[in-house]
């Protein structure tokens, strides 16, 4: 009998003790405590307000702290960033120009893998070649002069040649191109004079101006022709086209300017 009245009034002493620590607070009666020395506020929220305001607490937008004392806080929550929702027009919109940037990405991939390489010396050399050979010519006569050169190097017809020098200076056969042939009284050839004016960019004499300006459209047309412009197609050869009678008769070509231009082999 002791022992179930000691046990009682042990439980009375539980419930008197949780009944203490039960007081609730809530976010319509805040008070701040006078004795808070590291700025933080103590909430107090009466009973009423808890009855008067529950229901209109958004349980979406507040989460509930209680804390060891049995304090109850309501925290709101960090608002989080509306989705972004796209019509399927402008998905498709969307998609469309994605699509598009790709495709001009790869475009450029591809024209800038496909442009050939050449170097200085290749491109001067060309372009001292063209100037000497067609330097009267225009920009079309002379890309094609300009093409027989770099035909020969990738030809299987002239396959001890496979540089624009060795083919400008090649002598398997004969003399290729008469410009290399040097004076003998100067010692040098009208190919040197032209390297020259390349060098230099001087032109003496009384026609200064015209031979600059050729001397330009000769290089514009050695570096459209090293960077794959072609308007012979695979054409070995050219010559004067005053005296080109026969080779009319014999093989296919195409005329531009003064100059026939054909393929023997």
């Amino acid at each position: 009998m002791n022992t179930i009245k000691k046990l009682i009034v042990t439980l009375i002493g539980v419930l008197m003790i949780s009944l203490g620590f039960g007081q609730a607070a809530y976010a319509t009666d805040l008070t701040k405590s006078e004795n808070a020395t590291d700025n933080t506020t103590d909430i107090h929220f009466s009973e009423e307000a808890i009855d008067n305001d529950r229901e209109i607490l958004d349980a979406l937008a507040y989460e509930t702290y209680v804390d060891e004392q049995g304090q109850v806080y309501y925290i709101e929550k960090e608002a989080k960033e509306a989705e972004i929702v796209k019509t399927e027009e402008e998905q498709k919109e969307s998609e469309e120009k994605e699509e598009e940037k790709k495709k001009e990405k790869a475009k450029k991939k591809e024209t800038k893998k496909k442009k050939p390489a050449y170097s200085k010396k290749e491109l001067r050399l060309l372009s001292a070649l063209v100037y000497s050979e067609a330097g009267d010519q225009s920009y079309e006569g002379m890309l094609a002069v300009a093409n027989v050169v770099l035909n020969r190097a990738k030809s299987k017809a002239y396959a001890h040649v496979n540089t624009i020098e060795e083919v400008i200076y090649d002598r398997k056969w004969s003399v290729q191109f008469s410009v290399t042939v040097k004076n003998k009284k100067t010692g040098k050839s009208i190919l040197d004079r032209a390297l020259e004016l390349y060098d230099t960019g001087k032109y003496p004499g009384r026609n200064s101006a015209s031979e600059k300006k050729a001397m330009n459209r000769a290089i514009r047309a050695a570096k459209a022709a090293l960077e794959g412009e072609n308007n012979i197609g695979d054409f070995l050869c050219f010559s004067m086209k005053k005296c080109a009678s026969s080779i009319k008769k014999k093989y296919d070509y195409k005329i531009i300017g003064d100059h026939i231009f054909y393929r023997t082999k």
